[in-house]
């Protein structure tokens, strides 16, 4: 298993280099060799048993790799030019690409994509479904001012591009949510502008890589609160044993941590006290998206588990279920592309997000306590369970 680490690390350099220049051929061709090097080094037969709900990072090196890398370089590709094709060509690629990783997943001793796809980040379908089937009984309304509300804010002088790393630093003390920031690099400028923001875990907990193309307001500071939440996490990860003890312990969590940081600054506590507010949006953002990513995971479940779906009735079934409207349609988001599963992973890490604040109220000074002594100091052997019956039960 530690050699295998030597070439994941070698991997997550590679997905720093293209997220820094935004050269896809570079980025296959170097994966390529590195995968094609750890199945030369290392015998994958031994590495066939997975864990429930944890990270499976093997299965990275597992299945035909040969297909694999077609994956890799269809998705690389697309990804930047996808907002500008006709619906046609959109379609015909991503069927292209569902048929090749269903393909891919078979190769790999998975009856399709997703279920792959959940095993290596550690989704636990039953869980998944139950919080589906939660929020379909408690629709949360659509009708929010949200996105009105956090205007108020988009010109405010500590919230543009050029000030928003010396808030942040400051937002961070103020909530004791510690970083030992010379081991955490922030990337801001000359990025290719086909995303917003990522962190990659080079070396954990001593080298993190926060990548932001920042955007002014709230909600584009959200999103480096997000990027910081996770360098937090892998920063403070204090677990250290055999293997890969000192790695992350599934996406849900990874993602909860960062959801989080990142909701956090709708509190009525950040408001007041940042931006001289007696708002409290928190409630509001915490319900605000949950609908559309059901519908959105709901909709990735469906067409893996079918031959040949049709997206558009798959989608529109979806909507209904949630009450999303139309309007959204299923190329608008990019995750189906670039990554499938990761709506899964956003509707448990937001459910409990949300469960967690109403957990603790307005106690503010919980927050840091508790990453630290449930999530952070377990590490690798976190009892996700016990996490998850603490929150949701």
């Amino acid at each position: 298993m530690e050699i295998l680490k030597k070439y994941y690390v070698e991997e997550q350099r590679t997905e720093l280099e293209y997220l820094c220049s935004g050269d896809a051929d570079l980025y296959c061709r170097k994966k390529e060799e590195i995968r094609q090097a750890a199945r030369t080094a290392v015998d994958l037969s031994q590495f066939r048993h997975v864990q429930k709900s944890q990270y499976n990072l093997t299965l990275n090196y597992v299945g035909n790799q040969s297909l694999l890398h077609q994956i890799d370089c269809i998705e690389k590709q697309f990804l930047p030019i996808r907002k500008t094709v006709s619906k046609e060509e959109y379609q015909e690629q991503f069927q292209k690409l569902f048929r090749l990783r269903n393909q891919f997943a078979k190769s790999a001793g998975f009856a399709d994509y997703l279920e792959y796809q959940y095993t290596l980040l550690g989704i636990d379908a039953e869980i998944l479904d139950q919080i589906l089937e939660t929020t379909v009984r408690h629709h949360y309304s659509e009708k929010s001012l949200l996105r009105e509300k956090i205007q108020q804010w988009k010109h405010a002088v500590c919230l543009q591009p050029e000030n928003q790393i010396a808030l942040l630093k400051k937002v961070l003390d103020y909530f004791n949510l510690q970083i030992a920031w010379e081991k955490v690099q922030i990337h801001h400028e000359n990025l290719p502008q086909f995303y917003i923001g990522n962190c990659i875990s080079i070396n954990v907990p001593d080298e993190i890589h926060v990548l932001i193309n920042k955007v002014a307001g709230l909600s584009g500071f959200s999103i480096l609160m997000h990027e910081i939440g996770h360098a937090y996490y892998y920063n403070n990860i204090r677990q250290s044993g055999p293997e890969w003890a000192d790695r992350p312990y599934n996406a849900v969590v990874e993602e909860f941590v960062a959801f989080v940081f990142e909701d956090l600054v709708y509190s009525a506590q950040f408001l007041g006290t940042f931006l001289d507010s007696d708002e409290d949006l928190l409630s509001d953002k915490l319900n605000f998206q949950m609908n559309y990513l059901c519908c959105c995971a709901l909709f990735e479940k469906n067409i893996y588990s079918k031959d040949m779906p049709d997206f558009d009735r798959e989608w529109e079934m979806a909507c209904e279920k949630f009450s999303v409207s139309r309007d959204k349609e299923w190329r608008s988001p990019h995750f189906f592309i670039s990554y499938p599963g990761f709506f899964a992973v956003d509707v448990m890490a937001g459910f409990l997000t949300k469960r967690f604040y109403e957990q603790i109220g307005n106690d503010y000074t919980a927050i840091n306590n508790y990453l630290q002594k449930q999530i952070c100091e377990p590490g690798f052997h976190l009892d996700f369970y016990r996490v998850i019956r603490q929150l949701i039960l």
